[in-house]
């Protein structure tokens, strides 16, 4: 039988883990999906965001926002999602880029289909859990020949534990 030692060096980084994990769930409010002239359409399904607060420094919090996204190619041509063009707009205005793993590696979704990714941007300051965001996509998605271009989907957060 293993020590309480032993189990506690097993369960800790599961408890980190869970404990880190930001909560998913649809946004408090939603601006709806980002449709194109060239029927791609962009739409963010689940959110989840996660505000640390120092006493020390006040105005400088950790937050922390994850979304789930929806690409759903309507054209005839294969789309290209480049992740890392894809910024969220904070309510002063500063357009902040993806911290997520691998987001360089680009998606292609076949026409008529549709797919679905997480992305995640972390800051200090200009963002609050309580105030609303926009997710930028313009540029994230290319057909063949041509970028797609997009307008912001605007949401307020719902606040993770």
């Amino acid at each position: 039988m293993p020590s309480s030692t032993a189990t506690l060096a097993l369960l800790l980084p599961s408890f980190l883990i869970a404990a880190c994990a930001t909560t998913m769930k649809p946004p408090a409010a939603n601006g709806g999906p980002a449709l194109s002239s060239a029927g791609v359409q962009v739409a963010l399904l689940r959110q989840g965001c996660a505000q640390a607060q120092e006493s020390d420094e006040w105005g400088w919090d950790l937050v922390e926002e994850s979304v789930e996204i929806e690409v759903r190619n309507g054209a005839a041509q294969p789309a290209t999602v480049h992740r890392d063009r894809f910024r969220l707009i904070a309510p002063d205005g500063s357009a902040l880029a993806t911290s997520t793993w691998g987001a360089a590696e680009a998606l292609t979704v076949p026409g008529g289909a549709a797919q679905t990714f997480a992305l995640r941007f972390m800051t200090r300051g200009g963002l609050d859990c309580a105030q609303p965001m926009r997710l930028d996509p313009d540029g994230g998605i290319t057909l063949p020949e041509t970028t797609v271009a997009f307008q912001p989907v605007s949401f307020l957060p719902t606040r993770g534990l």
